[in-house]
């Protein structure tokens, strides 16, 4: 049974934040049958997918020098390399793990560097979902629901079609759990899927994820709609905090919604390609 809790004052400082994106990457590696390590020093996790670097990442490093932090990261750099991986590291604030950036940049790698602000909200006081005509929002159930779903996420994310069996396998193998652990939505309009969202059911809060409409339908209210629709799953839940990591075209957005920054974490990526 989901253990809930009543709403914090800091979501950041009593591991809200956390807990929700530990929870939501392990049930990435485990829906793509990949290995989720955690201790006291560092969280990472691989799925040996090469089609995103979101299916493998290092989410937490605790190091207290430069030498320290080498024995830590020295192996599980490695095995990305090893398999020519793409993959993410966070960095944390505060951050656990002074001198990251610089031993990221002495790899010689090229690294994509930017922030990823985390977002909480009290799910007391929602608004009511407000949907333009024609407008319809549903679980993903059938295999049709899926299929609307993965074609929203695939354009709505501008995700490289290598990526798509992934995403699949993703979905139905989260669709397939007992108890689920997460929600699927999509919202069609005149039957045509538009906008998707997705609910986790974390142990200390609810997370919001995959939210996105196909770009010709955006500034409509469907990407506010399916964000409610999942917030209002997880307060019928019995959730009193809604948390998010917000993309740069998705934050104006959620702070219209009440939403506000928590924490922001310095995510550094490589795209699985060696430079010349």
């Amino acid at each position: 049974m989901t253990q809930l809790t009543s709403s914090p004052v800091n979501p950041w400082s009593n591991g809200q934040v956390e807990d929700n994106i530990l929870a939501y990457y392990r049930g990435i590696a485990r829906h793509l049958g990949g290995r989720f390590s955690e201790d006291e020093q560092v969280t990472w996790f691989t799925t040996g997918r090469r089609s995103l670097l979101r299916f493998n990442a290092v989410l937490r490093t605790v190091a207290d020098s430069p030498q320290a932090l080498r024995r830590l990261a020295d192996p599980i750099l490695d095995h990305f390399l090893a398999q020519n991986l793409p993959f993410f590291w966070v960095a944390w604030p505060p951050e656990g793990a002074p001198g990251l950036a610089d031993y990221l940049d002495a790899t010689g790698l090229t690294f994509e560097r930017f922030d990823m602000p985390a977002m909480a909200r009290r799910l007391d006081g929602l608004p009511a979902i407000t949907l333009p005509d024609g407008v319809e929002i549903v679980r993903v159930r059938t295999a049709q629901d899926q299929a609307d779903w993965l074609a929203v996420h695939m354009a709505g994310f501008e995700e490289p079609e290598a990526a798509r069996p992934d995403f699949g396998q993703y979905l139905a193998s989260s669709l397939a759990e007992s108890p689920p652990e997460v929600e699927h939505f999509v919202a069609r309009w005149r039957g045509e899927p538009r906008a998707i969202s997705t609910l986790l059911r974390a142990p200390l809060a609810a997370g919001i994820y995959h939210v996105t409409t196909l770009p010709a339908y955006r500034g409509r209210g469907l990407g506010r709609a399916l964000t409610l629709a999942a917030m209002h799953e997880a307060r019928r839940a019995g959730y009193a905090q809604a948390i998010l990591f917000a993309t740069p075209s998705g934050y104006p957005l959620y702070r219209g919604m009440g939403f506000e920054t928590v924490a922001t974490a310095e995510l550094f990526g490589w795209n699985g390609r060696r430079d010349a």
